[in-house]
């Protein structure tokens, strides 16, 4: 035991000089060992900083500003956000471009005078309107007619789309909203343009959702940016486009924000014919008033008795509901393909063929056998036949059997005017010439096809909206669901099971009456069918004029009161109800306050 603490002994005392040591020596150089570290991770970040300072100039003097903290610069450097510009050169849009909406188009002419003479209003102590949001269908012109109202003012526009302030990084939208409407400021007398504000004005119309925190910064940046303008300090007219007026929060659509919501409707017969007019004169069609020379400057060649006028209401009459970005396009396609085809001038034929193609499709070969041609042609001569018969239906412009599209063949009916009402008697008219061609086939050929699916989709998509949504039968009550819902799924239904049972076994009824009415004139008028058969094998389209020469002028009956008596005997009428019912009344009652 002794021998073996007196051998440690020595290597104890030898550990305790050399701890003593080491302790002396870092007392006395102490440098080395507290700076060594520092400058290990000092130097790096010091010289990383000093990099990010240097770079910061460049990048505030390209970006157009920055902010002072440079480790920001880096964050935005690596997601960065690419300034947009807003500004779009109008000057050479004028009032003069936009046609078919006079309406529209005298309301927003007002904000040019706004823009140019305001003391005009404010001199009686009028506040002028800050905003003004544009609704209607796709296609209407709403931001030509926003481009035309700064062309007509000479003033700076500033244009945008929703989705431009949606992006990735938080904070780039208000960050965007409060650009725009800098260089709005920097700019005035100004006019922003925000088309589809649907986009980031959303909040309150998405049902059974809600928006990000991103999304509600951007729309609450947009509303104090609105509540911010001073129509005598800040010239500046926001102007604001949407297809769905009813999506927008309503914190946006408040008078002081959009004071004026102006409503664009589609074209009518005379808003179409002013349209086709204006776009027939900017091609060659050989009317001397129009176009006389091309882009070289040569002389085009003209043509005697061609008159863009008639051609344009020619046109008008064959296209109602169709919009004015509709009508310049079949236009365009016209003088495209006539200019492929190396024709000197774009004439009726090349407008009509135009507005197939933009309507329904180009043609294709036909791969078709021969006996599926005749099934084709006797299909759709029963559409056509029972257009031709019934009154109430508007009337058949072309019969063809040349594939377009998706389509094997086509019956072209007259279109209603976008205004037009639709009663029971059309509705129901509607329904026979859409089973006309099982009809046809049922009649001629004894079996129908499958092709006639989508026919008998839409008729059934129809009768359950005269039950659900329109509110024309008794038997079903007179309440009306929204239209969507009678195609939603079972999650989103808001009517009963009992209400859906009741309205499938009128619809049901209603649509097997319209297949008894498309089979009784079939069935009376095989030798019509049969003559339309070999017509459309030979000539493979057939336009009015040819229809009326094999089965004569159109006949006067059955009438709509006569077509209404027959929805009645389906599915009851309200008009019948009630007047049966006001004969009860007690006496000195009226059926109001009964």
């Amino acid at each position: 035991m002794s021998s073996t603490a007196s051998s440690d002994k020595p290597e104890y005392e030898r550990g305790v000089k050399d701890a003593a040591r080491h302790r002396r020596a870092t007392e006395e150089n102490w440098i080395r060992p507290t700076l060594g570290p520092i400058l290990w991770l000092g130097v790096p970040l010091l010289l990383s900083y000093l990099y990010l300072r240097r770079v910061t100039p460049a990048a505030a003097s390209t970006a157009g500003g920055a902010s002072g903290n440079p480790f920001q610069n880096l964050m935005e450097q690596m997601m960065p956000i690419k300034k947009r510009q807003f500004r779009v050169d109008v000057k050479g849009t004028k009032f003069a471009d936009v046609v078919g909406i006079p309406e529209a188009k005298a309301e927003v002419r007002q904000y040019v005078d706004f823009l140019t003479d305001p003391n005009k209003f404010t001199r009686l102590g009028a506040r002028l309107p800050k905003g003004c949001l544009l609704t209607g269908e796709p296609g209407t012109g709403k931001t030509l007619l926003a481009k035309a109202v700064a062309g007509e003012a000479d003033v700076a526009f500033f244009s945008c789309n929703g989705a431009d302030f949606i992006e990735l990084m938080g904070g780039s939208g208000p960050k965007r909203v409060r650009e725009l409407f800098q260089e709005a400021r920097a700019a005035a007398p100004s006019i922003i343009f925000i088309d589809e504000i649907d986009a980031i004005g959303s909040r309150a119309g998405k049902q059974g959702g809600s928006v990000s925190s991103e999304e509600n910064r951007t729309i609450n940046q947009l509303l104090a940016e609105l509540d911010g303008l001073s129509s005598s300090a800040d010239p500046i007219v926001v102007l604001a486009a949407t297809n769905f007026q009813d999506n927008i929060d309503k914190a946006l659509l408040r008078e002081g924000r959009f004071d004026r919501k102006i409503s664009i409707e589609m074209p009518d017969l005379a808003a179409r014919r002013e349209l086709f007019e204006h776009y027939l004169n900017r091609v060659c069609t050989g009317d001397p008033t129009g176009r006389t020379k091309d882009e070289e400057g040569n002389d085009l060649p003209l043509e005697n008795g061609v008159s863009n006028k008639a051609l344009a209401d020619q046109l008008a009459h064959l296209t109602p509901g169709l919009s004015p970005a509709t009508v310049a396009t079949v236009v365009n396609e016209a003088a495209l393909q006539s200019g492929i085809a190396g024709k000197p001038l774009v004439q009726l034929p090349s407008l009509l063929e135009a507005l197939d193609n933009t309507l329904m499709g180009r043609k294709h070969r036909n791969r078709q056998s021969e006996h599926s041609a005749r099934r084709t042609a006797l299909h759709e001569a029963g559409h056509a036949l029972t257009a031709w018969m019934l009154p109430p239906v508007q009337t058949v412009l072309k019969i063809s059997i040349i594939p377009r599209g998706h389509a094997m063949g086509y019956t072209q009916r007259a279109g209603t005017e976008f205004h037009e009402y639709q009663t029971n008697a059309t509705l129901f008219a509607d329904m026979v010439v859409m089973l006309g061609g099982r009809a046809a086939e049922e009649v001629l050929l004894g079996n129908p096809s499958a092709g006639a699916m989508d026919d008998l989709q839409r008729a059934t998509d129809m009768a359950l909206k005269q039950m659900l949504a329109f509110g024309m039968s008794t038997h079903t009550g007179l309440l009306s669901y929204h239209p969507e819902y009678t195609q939603a799924g079972r999650d989103f239904t808001i009517f009963s099971n009992d209400a859906q049972h009741r309205a499938e076994m009128e619809a049901q009824r209603l649509v097997a009456a319209a297949h008894q009415a498309a089979v009784k004139i079939i069935t009376d008028n095989k030798d019509k069918m049969l003559r339309m058969e070999e017509a459309l094998m030979e000539k493979k389209e057939l336009t009015t004029k040819e229809v009326e020469t094999l089965w004569g002028p159109r006949p006067t009956e059955p009438s709509v009161e006569a077509l209404v008596q027959e929805v009645i005997k389906v599915t009851g009428s309200y008009t019948e109800e009630s007047s049966s019912s006001s004969s009860r009344l007690p006496s000195g009652a009226s059926p109001a306050t009964a």
